[in-house]
């Protein structure tokens, strides 16, 4: 099928390309119909059916925690695979892409995100940078990749880059999970820096007011004090967003607040928790730490058990016992207890007890917090 294309500033569609060819604007991809959650999917997968891709590459992306810091809901992006939001959109980029080798240029977090996803698709990746521009962090993840090579020099065109549309598509899924979390807030904070993560934020909320599902929030973009505006963030603004300038100490002493409370977020993430500080209702989109951590194995295998659990558990109610018994020795009991936490932390799973003769038993069955009519 066709892809539809369609650039969200003049309203011109096309089949392909990421700027629009009539006002450079980004092109979004528009959904293929109304959001339908997938309650059985424990990623950000969920929400195939407003994507517009099917799950092809997965490594455990999106459903990140949304919780309280200091009275502010953050929604940490750090627990992403990677370490930053970034992965929503690599997913589906790799889930799309068709070729067996991918050039990229060199850029923070994205390349890193990108190459990682696919790499775990097989694809051969290149990437190109200026010796002089690479972050310490990213050059060693990108180098101990088995399946990436890389190029000192620039070089181009590229075959994947930063702001595809299909890449909006998957970082738009944080909107959904606002919503599906919190069900409704007042105002969304989002770092500001080139403008595609508040663009695909503003897309997913746009939608599902469109959808007469949720009243989008406010948008707030955080920006550095004094920094020139993007052409997104002059649109955005445009369109109701309210742009709050932070001055860097403010940046790095909202940084230094969230890591002394296990949220671990770099200046520029941190913006927005001190934009939201002083807003009602509020949610900040905390995007990445920039650390870079080992164990995508190991998330994909809980990512993988989890979604087993809730395919047993449609339906019905059942112990962790019961839970552990249906799998068939697929884990360890202490394992699916372990899951079980993390979906009841997320809102997947609730749990009632039971009188069973004199003894009190923990029954878990799916929540229904993500329902949709």
């Amino acid at each position: 099928m066709e892809a539809r294309l369609r650039c969200p500033r003049c309203g011109y569609k096309a089949a392909s390309g990421a700027r629009c060819p009539n006002c450079g604007f980004p092109l979004v991809l528009e959904p293929p119909g109304r959001l339908k959650i997938d309650r059985t999917e424990p990623s950000m997968w969920r929400y195939s059916s407003a994507i517009g891709v099917a799950k092809g590459v997965s490594l455990g992306e999106g459903m990140t925690p949304l919780r309280k810091v200091g009275g502010i809901l953050v929604k940490d992006e750090s627990r992403n695979p990677t370490g930053s939001f970034m992965d929503r959109g690599s997913a589906v980029l790799a889930s799309v892409f068709s070729g067996d080798k991918a050039s990229l240029p060199f850029l923070e977090d994205f390349t890193v995100s990108a190459a990682t996803y696919l790499s775990a698709k097989g694809v051969s990746v290149e990437v190109h940078m200026d010796p002089a521009e690479a972050a310490y962090a990213d050059f060693i993840s990108l180098a101990v990749l088995p399946s990436v090579t890389i190029r000192f020099g620039k070089a181009g065109p590229f075959d994947v880059e930063y702001g595809d549309p299909y890449f909006l598509a998957g970082v738009k899924t944080i909107a959904y999970e606002i919503f599906e979390s919190a069900r409704r807030v007042d105002s969304v904070a989002v770092p500001l820096e080139r403008g595609l993560l508040a663009l695909a934020v503003y897309m997913g909320f746009r939608e599902l007011e469109q959808w007469g599902l949720a009243e989008a929030p406010r948008l707030v973009l955080a920006a550095h004090k004094g920094a020139p505006l993007s052409e997104i963030a002059q649109w955005l603004r445009e369109k109701g967003a309210r742009v709050a300038e932070v001055d860097p100490a403010e940046a790095v002493e909202a940084a230094v607040y969230l890591a002394r409370r296990g949220v671990y977020a770099r200046p520029l993430s941190a913006m927005a928790y001190a934009v939201a500080s002083s807003e009602k209702g509020a949610v900040a989109v905390v995007t990445g730490t920039g650390l870079r951590r080992p164990g995508l194995a190991g998330r994909r295998r809980g990512g993988e058990l989890q979604r087993r659990i809730l395919e047993i558990l449609s339906g019905r109610e059942m112990t962790a016992y019961q839970i552990w018994e249906a799998l068939g020795g697929a884990a360890s009991l202490r394992g699916v207890y372990k899951a079980l936490s993390t979906l009841a932390s997320r809102k997947f799973v609730t749990y009632s007890y039971r009188a069973l003769g004199r003894r009190k038993i923990k029954v878990f069955r799916i929540s229904r917090i993500s329902e949709r009519k």
